[in-house]
């Protein structure tokens, strides 16, 4: 019988452990499961509820959302033999209810790596104007990046094939982890699969910075434009530069047909910079691009 087992990463969740919990075993009483919960040392008694409750509880070793799931995926893959992993937050956002539809794609064989969909089932006051504005517009550069049907791609309960851990490398200790999984899983060739949540509002104080947070998964965005179209990346940077270097150029060159001089040489030395380094990037780009596509073959 397939073995599923939870991973959750808790910090302080004493007031909503309990209740996801619950849920879970309720949900998943059928099925041949475990519940891990990755605690962060927490101080108010987090990991005994969580114990209390029947979940297997470890201490996270660092610190961070993303290390405590790649730390709990290890431990579930190695010490409780899971065939399918899932991750959802001790905060009581996610509902235990859709775990089902998560994994049954995957039981199936129709899927590799099943990611939900909050913008389908979100509840009043779940989410700000501000942070669902914010979601949109990242999981649509994610999207159109990866080249993925996925339309939520930072929501945080998600199931996959536990041996797709061999496959993929996951680094990020932030929210970008998020992100990092998809990009994984696609270049893993997993298929990618897409189903609507319940998203409601959280129990207890959030840990999110959006700022913070926002610029993280923007320096993910980056670091995933670059490995994934490095032509766009490095010559988008390149073109940038020439237009700029070419911009300040014709002015350069009118003051020269103007004057027959030209008087403003540290504005020149700019220009020659500017459009040599720009046809440097776009090389850099058409080679790694190169690499790239010779590696996928």
């Amino acid at each position: 019988m397939t073995k599923i087992v939870v991973v959750i990463p808790a910090l302080n969740e004493a007031g909503s452990i309990g209740m996801v919990l619950d849920e879970i075993f309720d949900v998943l009483k059928d099925e041949n499961f475990k519940v891990l919960v990755v605690d962060g040392r927490s101080t108010d008694g987090t990991d005994k509820i969580a114990k209390e409750k029947g979940a297997v509880v470890i201490y996270q070793s660092k610190i961070g959302y993303g290390n405590a799931l790649a730390e709990g995926f290890m431990y579930a893959k190695e010490r409780l033999n899971a065939d399918i992993l899932v991750m959802m937050d001790a905060d009581l956002t996610y509902d235990a209810k859709d775990i089902p539809k998560l994994i049954k794609p995957i039981i199936a064989n129709e899927a590799d790596f099943v990611v939900g969909n909050r913008f389908r089932g979100m509840q009043k006051g779940s989410m700000s104007f501000v942070n669902r504005f914010g979601n949109r517009v990242l999981s649509w550069f994610v999207r159109k990046t990866l080249k993925i049907n996925v339309h939520d791609t930072q929501c945080g309960i998600r199931a996959f094939k536990a041996e797709l851990l061999k496959d993929i490398n996951l680094t990020c200790e932030g929210m970008p982890f998020a992100t990092e999984m998809l990009a994984e899983a696609k270049f893993a060739s997993a298929k990618i699969l897409e189903t609507p949540v319940n998203y409601r509002p959280r129990i207890g104080k959030t840990k999110l910075n959006p700022i913070k947070d926002g610029l993280m998964i923007f320096g993910t965005i980056l670091r995933l434009l670059r490995d994934t179209s490095p032509l766009l990346f490095f010559g988008g940077i390149g073109v940038i530069f020439m237009i700029v270097g070419i911009i300040l150029g014709l002015d350069v060159t009118f003051e020269w047909f103007r004057t027959g001089t030209v008087g403003r040489i540290p504005t020149l030395l700019l220009v020659v910079l500017l459009v040599m380094g720009g046809i440097q990037f776009f090389a850099v780009g058409l080679l790694a691009d190169m690499i790239k596509r010779f590696k996928r073959k």
